[in-house]
This record gives structure tokens, C-alpha cells and sequence, in this order.
């Protein structure tokens, strides 16, 4: 099987899942971008070793950004059994979505999620469903999706739903962490209070504004101060510098950027996820969160929230800027750690990589598109 790719950059997760496909496919990539200012080089710097990968040339426009026919004539000249489009909000895929419906040929786009707006114009409107009506299949991470999908015209027999994820089943826990595996972590970390409430995310979305990280350290002001705020994100800006600085001195910690397993060792020596995000089309820290046995605490404008967080079971949904829901929620998710975190691990455990290519492998098999 002959799968052509286009997307516009690869990102761990996309490598790790591409390279799955790969183990049963011959698998040709069209990358559009290898850099984003938003991104670290070093998050960016794993490579698909299973992979072909083909760099885009063209032009790029104002506003536009790089806009390529590199996709479209790799189309023309091969001779490829599953044609896959990795989203489609931008310039070059929608040059590309446009080429493949004149032609009447069969392809999928790949989505994480869909935030649902809650006012957008008529016009905006209109453009989406006449674009996302068309779309033969998709393969889309997040089953609240289905719902925004299907408001702009999409069939639900045309929406293929996977495990959207970026771990592998070895990366999965079968337990939380014990008071012991806790004690060794937070020592080797230098975490010193006696409950811990971890953020992952970027300061470089809103600010961090988009994160939540504002209702983060007001809750940390109002709660008990043997309480360890940790936000792993990287390079803090001034301001939340500053905010961190009034609101909690003591006990709220911002941790540049670290590695996979150095984070994981922050997960693992939690005893809560917070992730209050103004929109998340996923979310992946959640899967993380929960593959380490953490309950979870996030907003209802985060998919993978909505997927996956059950109410007073391993978590809480709240709504964007709910301060005194998040201490609420904390009052009684740090109280059940333990039993909710074993809930989460529960949930999360079908959401692989192994299982992710799994399903699209077996939906080009049986000729879906």
C-alpha cells in the first residue's frame, strides 16, 4: 500500500504515528514547513526513519504563507493507493483539498478536533460547510468533533474516529504513583510541598493568557499554601513573572522546557492536571496526564477534555475562566488522587499509537475512501 502524506510540520507525535503506518505501508511525506517560531527546534527535531520525506517549495504570499503545488503534482505523477491530507486551514491544503475534489479523487484529512464557535458569520459559515461537505472521509481525533462536523453538512458515515494520542503503549502506567515512587520524585525534583498541582503548556500561546495560567495562580493564591503550583512551558513572560510574584511567591514554580522523560517525572509526582485553555482542538497533555494515573481538571473548550474527562470521576470539566470552580474541583479531586488517577488510567488505555495506525491502516484496507 502506497500512502502520499501532506502536511505542514512534523511534530513528534506526527513522526511517531506516521512511522506506524509505515511498519505495513510505503509511506511518502509532503512537509510544507521544518521550523515554527512558536515551537522549540528541539521539539521539532525527531525525523520519521520509515519515511519518505519531501520538502514543499513555492511562494510564499502575504498572510498566505507558503503556498506549494509540490503535493498536487506528486498526486499526478504517482501512482498512490490512500491520499491523506494532515488538516486543512491553511493556504497550500486548500489548494490541495480544491485540486482533489475537481478531480473527484478519493482522500481523507486528518483532523484533531474542532472547537465549536460559539458566534461565527454566515459567510464564514457557508465556506465551511461547502469545503468540509465534500471531504470524502475523515479521520478525526475527538468524538465531540462528530457533533461540529455534522453541522457543516458531514455524514457520519464519512468520519473515521481514532484514538488521537502521542504514547505508545509502553508509555502507558497500569497504577499511580505510589506515596513512596512520590516521595523519590519530588526529592530528585526539589519539590518541597506537600500536595502538587502540574500545568504543561506554552507561554507562547495568548501570552499564556490561552493556557489558563491566570486562573492557575489565582486559585494558587486562595488555596493552602502547602500547595506546589508546577507549570512546565518554557520560557515565562514577564508579566506572568510578575503575577506569580504577587499572587503566589512561594509556592507557585515555573519550569522551562523539559524532555519527555524529565517530564514525565513531573506527571508522576503529581497530584492533580490542571489545564485551563481558553481552546484546544485536543490537548495531548491530558492523554499524558492520564497515562501517568493523574485525575484531570480542565475547561469545556478542550477536547480532549470532553472526550475523556468524566465529571467527579477522574476529573472535571469547567467553563474558561473559572476561578472558583478550579479551587472547588482541586477541594475535592486532591482528597482522591489515588482514585481517580486509576480511573483516568483506565480510560486512557486503547489511546495509542500502536492503535491510532491500527484503525486508519484498516480503514485504507477495506477501501474507505
Amino acid at each position: 500500500m502506497k500512502i502520499l502524506v501532506s502536511t505542514t510540520l512534523l511534530s513528534p507525535y506526527r513522526t511517531d504515528w506516521l512511522n506506524e503506518l509505515a511498519k505495513e505501508a510505503d509511506v511518502t511525506i509532503y512537509r510544507l514547513y521544518t521550523e515554527n517560531a512558536e515551537r522549540e527546534k528541539a521539539w521539532l527535531a525527531k525525523r520519521p526513519d520509515r519515511c519518505r520525506v519531501v520538502e514543499m517549495k513555492g511562494v510564499t504570499l502575504p498572510k498566505l504563507g507558503l503556498v506549494s503545488r509540490d503535493f498536487i503534482k506528486a498526486v499526478k505523477k504517482g501512482d498512490y493507493d490512500v491520499l491523506l491530507l494532515d488538516g486543512y486551514g491553511y493556504a497550500t491544503q486548500l489548494l490541495n483539498l480544491s485540486y482533489l475534489n475537481r478531480k473527484h479523487l478519493p482522500y481523507y484529512v486528518n483532523i484533531d478536533g474542532i472547537v465549536p464557535k460559539e458566534r461565527e458569520s454566515a459567510l464564514a459559515a457557508r465556506f465551511k460547510r461547502r469545503l468540509l461537505s465534500r471531504v470524502p472521509f475523515f479521520l478525526c481525533g475527538s468524538r465531540a468533533t462528530n457533533k461540529v462536523l455534522a453541522s457543516y453538512g458531514v455524514r457520519e458515515e464519512r468520519i473515521i474516529n481514532h484514538p488521537f494520542t502521542s504514547l505508545f503503549e509502553k508509555d502507558l502506567f497500569t497504577a499511580p504513583a505510589s506515596p513512596a515512587e512520590k516521595k523519590r520524585l519530588r526529592e530528585e525534583l526539589g519539590i518541597r510541598e506537600e500536595r502538587v498541582v502540574l500545568s504543561v503548556g506554552r507561554f507562547t500561546y495568548l501570552g499564556g493568557y490561552g493556557k489558563g495560567y491566570d486562573v492557575l495562580l489565582k486559585a494558587a493564591h486562595e488555596m493552602d499554601k502547602e500547595i506546589g503550583w508546577y507549570v512546565v512551558g518554557g520560557e515565562a513572560t514577564a508579566e506572568f513573572e510578575e503575577m506569580k510574584n504577587r499572587l503566589a511567591p512561594d509556592n507557585a514554580h515555573f519550569i522551562k522546557h523539559t524532555e519527555k522523560e524529565e517530564l514525565k517525572k513531573y506527571y508522576r509526582a503529581a497530584d492533580a492536571f490542571v489545564l485551563m485553555t481558553v481552546s484546544d482542538v485536543w490537548g495531548l497533555v491530558i492523554n499524558e496526564a492520564m497515562a501517568c494515573g493523574l485525575p484531570v481538571i480542565t475547561t469545556d473548550k478542550c477536547m480532549a477534555g470532553l472526550d475523556l474527562v468524566k465529571n467527579g470521576e477522574n476529573g472535571f470539566l469547567l467553563p474558561v475562566g473559572d476561578r472558583d470552580g478550579l479551587v472547588k474541583a482541586l477541594e475535592q479531586t486532591l482528597p482522591r488522587s489515588e482514585e481517580m488517577g486509576q480511573r483516568s488510567l483506565d480510560a486512557i488505555r486503547d489511546y495509542t499509537i500502536e492503535n491510532l495506525a491500527g484503525i486508519h491502516l484498516n480503514a485504507f484496507k477495506g477501501g474507505q475512501a
